[in-house]
Parts: C-alpha cells; sequence; structure tokens
C-alpha cells in the first residue's frame, strides 16, 4: 500500500496530496497496538471526543506486555498451582477428619444398638418367662433324689409322691382346716421373673408357687398341687401305714389314700386324685416314702379345670398332698 501526504500549494492555497518518500517511510517508528484495547479513529459527538473500545475481546483479558508476558504467566501459573495444592491438602485433611469423626459416630450407634438389643432380649424372655404361657422350668432337679423332701408339717417330712424326673410343677393353695405346709426350696413370684430362671439351681433346689386362693378358706400352703401327667406313678409321701382308700368326689374313678405316719401318728397324711391299681398298696399296708407305690395319677383335666395348669403351662393334672389332724 502506498502512503500519501498533504502538502500547501502556494499557487492554488490549497493542500495538495503527494507521496512520502521510501526514506522517510522507513525512518518512521512503527507503533504496534495491543489487544485488547484497539482504538479506532475518533468520532465527534456534538463537541466531545468518544473512542471506540475493541469489544471482540472479552473484559479482564490480561494484556500481554513486552518482556514480561511469559514472566508474569509463569508466576501466576505458579501461584494458581500452589493456591490449589494447599486447597487441596486443606481439603483432604478436613475429609480425613469427617471421615474419622463419622467412623466414631457408626461405631458409637453400633455399639448402643447391640446395648438395647441385649436388653430388650432379656427383657423379653424374662416377660416370657414370668407372664408367658409356656411351660414353666423344672419344679425340681430330674438328678434330685426320689426321696427329696418338699415340705414339712407337725414334725413330718413330705417327700415327693412323683419321680423327679416326671414332676411338671409345684403349687400350693388352701385347703380347709388342714395344717400350713412348710415349703421347701424357693417361691416362684410372677413380681421377680428372675426366680424362674434355671441357671444357678443346686440340683435339690425346688421351685414352687403359691397359689392363688380362689375362694378358698384355710392357710394359703394348706395343700400342695404336684404335677405330673396322667399315667405317672404314684409313691408314698411319708413312711407309716395306709389307714384308709376311698373315693375321690371330684373325679370318679380316683381315690383319696389316707396314711397315718410314722413320725407323728397323731397326724394324717391325704394324697387325692389317684387311681388305685392292683399292684398299688392297700389299707392296713405299710408304706416308705419313696419307695412304696400307691398307683397312678388321676386324669383330672378331663373333667376339671386344674388351676396348676395356670402355673406350669401344662394340662394341670396333678396330685394333692395335705396334712391334717387324725
Amino acid at each position: 500500500m502506498r502512503r500519501l501526504r498533504l502538502v500547501s500549494s502556494p499557487e492554488n492555497n490549497r493542500d495538495a496530496v503527494e507521496p512520502v518518500p521510501n526514506e522517510v517511510r522507513e525512518q518512521r517508528p512503527r507503533r504496534r497496538l495491543e489487544a485488547p484495547l484497539t482504538i479506532t479513529p475518533p468520532e465527534l459527538n456534538g463537541r466531545r471526543t468518544v473512542k471506540r473500545i475493541n469489544t471482540l475481546t472479552p473484559p479482564g483479558t490480561p494484556v500481554s506486555r513486552p518482556g514480561t508476558s511469559g514472566e508474569s504467566e509463569r508466576s501466576e501459573a505458579a501461584s494458581r498451582s500452589a493456591h490449589r495444592r494447599e486447597s487441596l491438602r486443606q481439603r483432604g485433611s478436613r475429609g480425613a477428619r469427617q471421615s474419622k469423626v463419622e467412623v466414631y459416630r457408626r461405631r458409637r450407634l453400633l455399639a448402643a444398638g447391640i446395648v438395647v438389643a441385649v436388653v430388650l432380649a432379656a427383657v423379653a424372655v424374662l416377660l416370657a418367662a414370668s407372664f408367658g404361657g409356656g411351660e414353666s422350668p423344672p419344679a425340681i432337679s430330674t438328678s434330685a433324689p426320689k426321696d427329696t423332701v418338699l415340705a414339712e408339717a407337725g414334725g413330718v417330712a413330705v417327700t415327693t409322691p412323683i419321680r423327679p424326673g416326671e414332676l411338671n410343677g409345684l403349687g400350693y393353695h388352701p385347703e380347709g382346716s388342714t395344717l400350713a405346709l412348710e415349703p421347701e426350696g424357693r417361691k416362684l413370684g410372677s413380681l421377680n421373673p428372675f426366680s424362674r430362671l434355671p441357671f444357678g439351681v443346686a440340683p435339690e433346689e425346688i421351685r414352687y408357687s403359691i397359689m392363688d386362693r380362689a375362694g378358698r378358706e384355710g392357710p394359703r400352703t394348706g395343700a400342695l398341687d404336684v404335677g405330673a401327667p396322667a399315667g405317672t406313678e404314684v409313691y408314698s409321701p411319708v413312711t407309716g401305714m395306709i389307714t384308709a382308700i376311698r373315693p375321690d368326689s371330684r373325679v370318679s374313678g380316683a381315690n383319696v389314700v389316707e396314711i397315718q405316719p410314722s413320725d407323728n401318728p397323731d397326724l394324717r397324711v391325704y394324697v387325692s386324685f389317684v387311681n388305685s391299681g392292683k399292684d398299688g398298696a392297700g389299707v392296713k399296708s405299710p408304706v416308705e416314702a419313696g419307695e412304696t407305690k400307691l398307683g397312678a395319677v388321676a386324669d383330672s383335666a378331663r373333667v376339671l379345670d386344674p388351676q396348676l395348669a395356670e402355673y406350669t403351662g401344662r394340662d394341670g393334672n396333678h396330685v394333692t398332698v395335705a396334712v391334717d389332724a387324725g
């Protein structure tokens, strides 16, 4: 492109255009326009001069300067990299702390959950043992001797009329004017569910219940129901002699066996709900505690509603032992 310049002509006093020599053109310094501010020729807006700014370059774009652009960019890049590394380090440290806190929190929640589960399980077991309809724990250990003493009255020791391995419950209740029995072992109380648990029990230890009066008069321990399945063999609870065998009015085919104990002949021991068989001892026969067979357990649950069933979870069949004056 050829450049021109304006010169004044004295002849016509008008400006003339003449070409600029190459020597002059080469001596002039060339100015470099730098982005982002590209200045366009000014335009007049009234009396004010307005400059147009190149709007194609986004605002905030750094302007490179000769000799310093590379160093500035490297410095800024290093600063950004260092800032990024520090931010990542802080973020990682913060994340590690949060992770540890989360682990501890989960462990505490897990431990608390285990404790709650154990407590609830223990409570459920105790409630089931106390109030549940299931079977109660054995009233006496199966390894207990066959002549284990269950109670005492008037100086007479009353042994179990049922073998320990077949006995499924013991329950005391009033029985009119009979003597109060002094139970052996420990009482199973509905308000103390721990007493129904089987652990920590000696072989000869006995567990019994004091049943509701159910409208009956007399001492709370006036008679003892000894639970066992119908047909289980019944043995004499005392040593002495059979003085009478009479029918039991409450259950057809069952008898009441009356025994005079050797330890106190003035007393009488009564065993009810007994089916006397051919191999059972008869009247005037001597008997020995835990050895002499009297008969078998009658099926009283077939015609009655035995109270013992509420305490054992079984059918409630049993024999009843009571002591009275002769």
